[in-house]
């Protein structure tokens, strides 16, 4: 997810891009299933144009990691989803007023959502980024210098408490961990990339081996691989890109 320590703030408004040759939504079978159970909808929706504004049990209780996500908005092709949690329902609709039609839901209507989710749960976290995924077709895997994180490793308790999937790192030459990338078991088909690199190691791309390491696990084990950055983290970007991962869609989300 994110390349570096801490959590980049939501963006300020910004122009609009039109991603409508790039948002794969609807047109990829198991990302798709994957979404539409998280958002709590038919899949039969990414295709209708519009805004969408669902309420959804889903949004009241934990998920995976033990994280509650009150707010879950995915971008279409010719517009978006938002899953709400039922007692916010009008104050998203309110504060989304009238998009315009047959553009996918973009930063501008993130920052709307942003405000929402900070005003009902100020102590959440929230994303306005972009989802992308990769398989066997589009990965461009890397040499990489990354190895498996011994399950008995002490130097993997904090990662371990944090993470149910593999961990791949890259050793610094005092044996400390100087890059990251851990997965998250998110359903049966998809598992999520998540990737550090420590201040000190920046620069030497060690984040495109240990991503390149762990998304190979994920497609030798059958699953799909995928990756969600904020869209004002470019080192992230640029991390996905490079080995091959598409574009899906741009999504928010807010949770705690």
């Amino acid at each position: 997810m994110v390349v570096g320590v801490g959590r980049p703030e939501p963006c300020a408004p910004e122009d609009a891009v039109v991603l409508d040759e790039r948002i794969k939504v609807g047109r990829v079978e198991r990302i798709d299933a994957f979404h539409a159970l998280e958002l709590g909808c038919n899949l039969s929706l990414f295709e209708e144009p519009g805004l969408h504004v669902l309420p959804s049990e889903r949004r009241t209780r934990p998920g995976w990691g033990g994280y509650t996500v009150p707010i879950l908005a995915l971008s279409t092709v010719s517009g978006g989803i938002v899953s709400a949690r039922p007692d916010l329902l009008d104050r998203v609709r309110t504060a989304m007023g009238p998009v315009a039609p047959d553009r996918p839901l973009g930063a501008a209507e993130f920052t709307r959502l942003h405000h929402v989710a900070r005003l009902a749960v100020p102590y959440a976290y929230s994303l306005s980024g972009h989802v992308l995924y990769t398989d066997a077709e589009h990965f461009r895997p890397r040499p990489s210098r990354a190895v498996r994180l011994d399950r008995s490793d002490v130097r993997g308790t904090d990662l371990r408490r944090r993470f149910d999937g593999e961990i791949f790192v890259v050793w610094s030459v005092r044996g400390e961990v100087a890059s990251w990338s851990a997965i998250k078991l998110k359903s049966r088909d998809v598992w999520e990339i998540a990737v550090v690199t420590e201040a000190p190691y920046r620069g030497q791309g060690l984040a495109k081996e240990v991503v390149s390491a762990a998304t190979a696990y994920i497609l030798e084990q059958g699953r799909l691989a995928l990756y969600v950055h904020d869209r004002t983290n470019l080192a992230s970007a640029k991390v996905c890109r490079s080995l091959g991962y598409v574009e899906y869609a741009e999504e928010f989300f807010s949770e705690y």
